[in-house]
């Protein structure tokens, strides 16, 4: 415990005036070192310290293997799926989710969808949120580029392959402009959330008193469909949907 008021205390000066990137970097780099000694406590005290700047799918990854080594088994789905989001498609991040899990006590099992997996995963989601951004810039630098090629060049056989790499790049463009489009609404969307409490009683209506339907326990992924006074109508991975409080659940 006192290692993590000295830590927090460390961090205050910090976060006053608006931590740097390089501040953030050396406060994990400490993180890194306290979790390397198995002082998870003090690491996970100094990853949210350095989260209150930044967030990045290694640094969720982290504070969820904090949260795992201090069975908070809850907090650490939450963070690991916080950077799949990131990082969609990361085996390490992907197996520690699983593996967390695994001391989950509802096994719901999904509806049957179609999935290409993790390759297609890793390919729609770049190594950052920003990557298709970027390349979709590419793509329209590329092309005004290109079209000024095309109106300065004379030569017709030179101007034909110019149009078609112009016409390559405004299909790349638009792609792109697509992936990033659907990244950023996976990463700001708010429709999933982990159960926290222990035990909470799935309603029919958004109210105490009505009919249970269902009983979960902390650690299930539940996807938030509407809010009402308090509370959130939830579907469950295999179809069915009720009312639970929403201070029992913490969003992604």
């Amino acid at each position: 415990m006192a290692r993590i008021l000295i830590a927090l205390f460390l961090a205050l000066p910090l976060l006053g005036h608006g931590m740097s990137k390089q501040e953030a970097e050396a406060l994990v780099q400490q993180a890194n070192t306290a979790y390397s000694g198995s002082h998870y406590e003090q690491a996970l005290a100094l990853y949210d310290s350095a989260r209150t700047e930044y967030a990045s799918a290694t640094l969720f990854y982290n504070i969820g293997n904090c949260h795992f080594k201090l069975n908070d088994i809850p907090r650490a789905i939450l963070f690991y799926e916080r950077a799949l989001r990131l990082s969609p498609g990361s085996d390490d991040i992907q197996a520690n989710l699983d593996l967390a899990r695994q001391q989950v006590v509802d096994r719901i099992n999904a509806l049957p969808s179609f999935s290409l997996g993790n390759t297609w995963s890793s390919f729609r989601g770049g190594r950052d949120v920003d990557q298709w951004a970027r390349r979709a810039l590419w793509g329209c630098t590329a092309l005004f580029v290109l079209l000024a090629g095309v109106l300065l060049v004379r030569a017709n056989m030179v101007k034909r392959m110019l149009q078609v790499a112009a016409v390559i790049a405004l299909l790349f463009s638009l792609m792109a402009t697509g992936f990033a489009a659907v990244r950023k609404a996976e990463v700001t969307s708010t429709d999933e959330a982990i159960v926290m409490q222990a035990k909470v009683d799935v309603r029919s209506e958004p109210r105490d008193g009505s009919t249970v339907l269902f009983v979960l326990h902390k650690g299930t992924k539940v996807e938030v469909l509407q809010d009402a006074n308090g509370w959130n109508e939830v579907r469950l991975p295999n179809g069915n949907v009720g009312w639970m409080p929403a201070t029992a659940m913490e969003r992604i």
